[in-house]
């Protein structure tokens, strides 16, 4: 699985680039997926259908389901796109979050468009390269909007995401938790589990749940 952050100001066109980039991925055989970052909220449907009169209601999580798909609309503002894209989107190639500037752990790819953006707002470090049809200086790989070819070589050379060693979920909703607080989780539960008589040695795996009272 590998996931790209495409960031950008509004109309620098983010929706175009990606929806471009799946149509070629998909035609070299690649699956690939999206997950919106929506600040102003959302609805699945229109207001007055049946999903939306129960969220209304008061329903902690609606899903709707059709032969050819499926939605879930889960409450809850605490989960992060990655989390979401490691919980759902296991079995997909290729994903895209599209928005989220501030979005951690994920490399970005900026959006620049003449008249619109033309100056670099994520951190150096942060980007994974840039796409505009204005001259930008830096020291990654830039490409036009047009060289849709060219992005979709680039993105097949990257390695894939590396998932983190700790799944964390908190009332249901996947959170990710940063290397130093996966380490301490890894060893505090290893720790336990290695003093525990007739249990195996340094396991490949652990699950464990906590249900406060």
């Amino acid at each position: 699985m590998k996931i790209f952050n495409v960031v950008g100001d509004s109309n620098t066109g983010k929706t175009k680039l990606i929806q471009k980039l799946i149509q070629e991925l998909k035609g070299r055989g690649y699956s690939a997926g999206v997950i919106k970052l929506c600040s102003q909220g959302f609805t699945v449907d229109p207001e007055g259908k049946d999903s939306w009169v129960f969220m209304e209601s008061g329903a902690d999580g609606v899903a709707m389901i059709s032969p050819d798909r499926f939605a879930l609309q889960k409450r809850g503002g605490e989960a992060t796109a990655q989390a979401l894209a490691e919980k759902y989107f296991k079995e997909i190639d290729i994903i895209f979050i599209e928005g989220g500037q501030k979005e951690k752990g994920i490399k970005k790819i900026e959006v620049l468009r003449k008249g619109i953006s033309e100056k670099l707002k994520c951190l150096p470090d942060d980007i994974l390269a840039v796409v505009s049809d204005v001259d930008v200086k830096i020291n990654k790989p830039v490409f036009h909007p047009r060289e849709i070819n060219e992005i979709a070589d680039f993105l097949e050379s990257i390695e894939d995401y590396e998932e983190p060693q700790i799944s964390l979920e908190i009332n249901g909703i996947p959170v990710s938790a940063n290397p130093f607080v996966q380490k301490i989780i890894t060893n505090i539960v290893s720790g336990i589990t290695d003093s525990l008589d007739g249990i195996q040695k340094n396991p490949r795996n652990i699950r464990l749940s906590v249900n406060k009272k």
